[in-house]
């Protein structure tokens, strides 16, 4: 197997901070000859309320970085419970043959997180290999993390949200049916069923959504319970509104990408005033789409 430089970590959301190091890795490789690898965790090593990226998109987002290996570890008891000298050697050593290793300054791996930034300055000397790590990455002063994005996204604060992703947060889901409810009030919708794993964020959206031939269409996205409308159940929906689209959407897997908060969800007293806030959430969309220089 060739030399290479690699990179460890969660990488979930791929953001601003990763891609700093995401770069690094593919630049080190370009100068000196080496195999790019990452290795990463399939899910945090830590519980989390949610992901910020499924396994699928954090893969394709890595991917987009053309690194040579993507190398996905599960989180099993076995692996936690790996010595960082055991995994150091073993995975970095021998079986990946590193000449380079680059990381976040937060980086940790092996059993306890022993195996932190200080433990690889103190190691790796012994083996000839180097080290690069790379600052924290800030955004309005707040260090870019997975944990500050997903408090973000449980506030519902897209914008800032985006910012430290460095591009637009976005799902794929099922197109699923609806109880046609929206059609009723004049707005009818795409309703989507989402990966459980995934975070998202609740509340009235200005979003655009593609299909696989590419084409975007601006709209409202809805994620809630939809209170106001009369159900037997209110569990959580997520449904979009297109503005720019007529006739039967038959699109399996769209992806939605989420540009700007509207506002909360509430009940309203009545139907006609529910309809009323629509018209002004499109509204809103429309100039988003606008201002955003999107197709209308």
């Amino acid at each position: 197997m060739k030399n290479s430089v690699i990179t460890i970590g969660t990488f979930d959301g791929v953001h601003k901070g990763h891609q700093a190091i995401l770069n690094k890795v593919v630049d080190v490789a370009k100068k000196d000859n080496l195999k790019s690898i990452v290795l990463s965790f399939e899910n945090p090593v830590k519980k989390v309320n949610g992901l910020i990226t499924t396994t699928e998109e954090k893969v394709n987002l890595l991917a987009s970085f053309c690194v040579d290996e993507i190398l996905l570890l599960p989180v099993t008891k076995e692996i936690l419970s790996t010595t960082a000298e055991d995994f150091f050697e073993t995975v970095f050593v021998k079986q990946l043959k590193a000449k380079h290793i680059v990381v976040g300054y937060d980086c940790t791996f092996g059993k306890d997180r022993n195996g932190n930034v200080a433990w690889l300055k103190k190691n790796v000397k012994k083996y000839g290999i180097k080290l690069t790590v790379i600052k924290p990455v800030k955004v309005k002063n707040k260090i870019v993390s997975s944990s500050e994005i997903r408090d973000l996204i449980t506030k519902s604060n897209i914008k800032d949200t985006n910012k430290m992703l460095n591009r637009t947060f976005s799902f794929t889901g099922k197109h699923v049916s609806g109880n046609k409810i929206g059609r009723t009030l004049g707005f009818p919708t795409v309703n989507i069923k989402v990966d459980d794993t995934k975070l998202l964020p609740k509340g009235v959206f200005a979003c655009m959504v593609s299909d696989k031939k590419n084409n975007m269409y601006c709209g409202v996205l809805n994620i809630g319970i939809r209170p106001t409308v009369d159900l037997k159940e209110h569990k959580l929906s997520v449904e979009i509104h297109l503005l720019n689209f007529s006739g039967v959407w038959k699109e399996k897997k769209p992806t939605i990408y989420i540009y700007d908060f509207i506002r909360k969800e509430k009940k309203f007293k009545n139907i006609e005033l529910l309809k009323q806030a629509i018209k002004k959430d499109t509204n809103f969309a429309k100039k988003v789409c606008i201002e955003n220089m999107l197709a209308f």
